[in-house]
């Protein structure tokens, strides 16, 4: 059974005397690949900067590894919670991308020589090497979003935040993103994204957590949320398109009820080429 590393229990929190979140619970483990998903204002970036330690909630607590956090030991978060902010620009600090990506080392305090294994390894990873000594400010949108999560990566965080990560990305930045991703993922670490795009999440995210309103109103397999035509209409999502497709195949009788459906244009390619 996979280690919990984050527990969130009945988190509330407000800006002022608005309300943003309200008492949300939930569990993190290694290596789970979690999406976030919900409606523009739902509470999805506040509730990523809770647990980072950007903000602390206003009722409720974060466990990180069975230690409650606090003021005094919200470091424990931003070590070991990473987070990548939907604008790149958020996060960029340094003057040329070395220094950006081994800012975060660097304020671990860790050896020079580490920092700059960590740097340039994260550098290769996100294929930044000829930029190394650009200013990040004047790189193209899809490059920025690779800076930032080559930040990130340096850092070695045991879990990984995305906060819309296809935002503005082209196709081509898109895909090797989650080719990215898939390398984390391949690392055991936790991974864990908003996104609006059912069918990226139905083909990556092994679990599904639904927001409404500031609420956590599920949290489930893909396969469950999805086959929930009232939390679909409530949450204003939509099915993911080979989902739709394989219940249209099973209508007609051409694919058994009992057969998941294909997660990737892939894996439904191969079942087509096995009848």
């Amino acid at each position: 059974m996979t280690e919990k590393i984050l527990e969130v229990r009945k988190l509330s929190f407000a800006y002022e005397e608005k309300e943003v979140l309200s008492d949300v619970s939930v569990s993190f483990h290694t290596g789970e690949k979690v999406a976030v998903m919900g409606a523009n204002g739902a509470g999805k970036s506040t509730f990523f900067l809770n647990l980072n330690g950007v903000r602390i909630p206003s009722e409720g607590e974060i466990l990180y590894r069975e230690t409650a956090i606090n003021k005094k030991n919200r470091d424990l978060l931003r070590k070991n919670v990473g987070i990548v902010f939907q604008e790149a620009d958020n996060q960029i600090v340094a003057s040329t991308v070395r220094a950006e990506v081994a800012f975060g080392p660097m304020n671990m305090h860790l050896p020079r020589e580490e920092v700059l294994e960590r740097t340039m390894q994260a550098i290769g990873q996100m294929n930044l090497g000829e930029y190394v000594d650009r200013p990040p400010h004047y790189l193209s949108g899809g490059e920025k979003k690779r800076v930032s999560i080559a930040d990130i990566l340096a850092m070695n965080s045991e879990m990984i935040i995305f906060d819309e990560p296809t935002a503005s990305l082209d196709p081509v930045n898109a895909r090797m993103l989650e080719e990215v991703l898939r390398q984390i993922e391949g690392e055991g670490k936790t991974i864990l994204l908003s996104t609006h795009d059912v069918d990226f999440a139905w083909r990556f995210a092994d679990r599904i957590l639904v927001f409404r309103e500031g609420r956590l109103i599920a949290d489930g397999s893909p396969e469950t949320i999805f086959s929930n035509a009232e939390l679909i209409e409530k949450a204003n999502l939509r099915k993911p398109v080979l989902m739709e497709v394989w219940e249209i195949l099973q209508r007609s009788g051409k694919v058994s009820q009992d057969v998941h459906p294909p997660k990737t244009l892939e894996e439904f390619q191969e079942r087509e080429a096995l009848k």
